[in-house]
């Protein structure tokens, strides 16, 4: 049994396009996908979750054994940075049930990578799957747009004056994202009801103990640990820890945002019942994602396939290992159709868009909606 139900009606017109480019790029990815047994993780994943967890080990190794604030600096934010890397690369795909395939094994290793960042991911994976995955960009039934009342993304959100300089304020904002949601928004989406498209209903007693005893061991791990065996000053260790948290939160904001918050991507407004996007499934997928750093080998290594995001919206029950294949595939079958959907930049490009994006939205400048109608 579901611990959700969805309350808005909105649906495609359509999955597919009138190009039948979907059916194309499906056929052309089973072809591929036939020369591997499945479509999980692969000897390349497991060698990628090896190399992070021995870095994990060693990284940590080094915080609980510095002798300088230098050293134990240096350590905390390796550690952090790693840490997340294999949420992003393993937890994620853990999380769409693409590791080994089997949902409670995949959950086991999802609910301990996420642990080790400090949060429950019970209502994240039902959020996650459910509703960002479905409805990208499109609001109250996009999770991922209900980020803050201080940060205008959606043309349908209540304008503020203050958004005007959110472009200014949101950098710094992001600066604070994983102590955040390890902190508050993890507490509060657990006893949240309604969440963009979906309301929480029956919600595991377990969860709320997992949620105290997550929090409990992550702070061992990441303060109570490293003062007790270092012996360095708890202000020393404490300001590790801050600043740690700095550089992997503005690391992993800007990996999130620029993924979908972008000048170059589109919103759907959406009546509140009954309506149809006038579009398929396939174009508002791409429309609304973007790719960035494609062709480098280093990004598909350390972004887990966010990096190549179209090809996760499309294929999101597929291992990131088999992205840039997918990708090749995405791109080739628009070209032959003349489909002039996908998008890519640069990482730095697209930070730079996304904080574009702020300053124009924060006006009440947005682009052009997909086209939604009355069903």
């Amino acid at each position: 049994m579901h611990s959700y139900e969805k309350v808005n009606k909105l649906k495609y017109e359509t999955k597919d396009s009138p190009d039948k480019a979907y059916s194309q790029i499906k056929e052309k990815a089973r072809l591929y996908m036939s020369g591997y047994k499945s479509k999980n993780a692969t000897v390349a994943l497991w060698l990628k979750t090896f190399i992070l967890i021995l870095l994990i080990g060693v990284s940590y190794s080094c915080l609980l054994h510095a002798h300088s604030f230098g050293v134990l600096l240096f350590s905390f934010i390796a550690f952090g940075f790693v840490s997340l890397l294999l949420g992003i690369n393993i937890g994620h795909d853990a999380a769409h049930n693409c590791v080994t395939g089997n949902h409670k094994i995949d959950n086991i290793i999802f609910q301990l990578i996420f642990g080790l960042q400090g949060l429950s991911g019970y209502v994240w994976k039902m959020r996650h799957n459910f509703s960002h995955h479905i409805f990208p960009n499109i609001y109250d039934n996009d999770t991922d747009l209900e980020l803050s009342k201080l940060i205008l993304l959606s043309p349908n959100e209540k304008q503020m004056s203050v958004h005007r300089y959110q472009h200014i304020y949101a950098p710094i904002m992001y600066m604070g994202f994983s102590l955040s949601w390890i902190f508050y928004v993890d507490f509060a989406m657990l006893f949240q009801k309604k969440h963009a498209n979906l309301r929480l209903s029956q919600i595991p007693p377990v969860e709320f103990l997992k949620l105290f005893v997550i929090k409990l061991i992550y702070l061992c791990i990441f303060l109570v640990l490293p003062v007790l065996i270092t012996g360095l000053p708890v202000l020393q260790v404490l300001l590790a820890y801050l600043i740690m948290n700095i550089v992997v939160s503005v690391f992993l904001a800007f990996t999130f945002f620029i993924s979908h918050h972008v000048l170059e991507t589109k919103h759907a407004e959406a009546e509140y019942d009954n309506t149809l996007i006038k579009t398929s499934w396939i174009r508002h997928q791409i429309v609304s994602t973007i790719d960035f750093s494609t062709d480098s080998a280093f990004g598909n290594f350390i972004f887990g396939g966010f990096n190549l995001h179209v090809a996760h919206h499309i294929f999101p029950d597929v291992s990131h290992i088999h992205y840039p294949a997918l990708t090749d595939i995405i791109r080739e079958t628009l070209i032959e159709n003349d489909l002039h959907w996908y998008k890519s930049f640069g990482f730095f490009d697209g930070v730079v868009s996304h904080i574009a994006l702020l300053k124009k939205s924060g006006r009440g400048e947005f682009e052009e909606a997909e086209e939604l109608v009355i069903a």
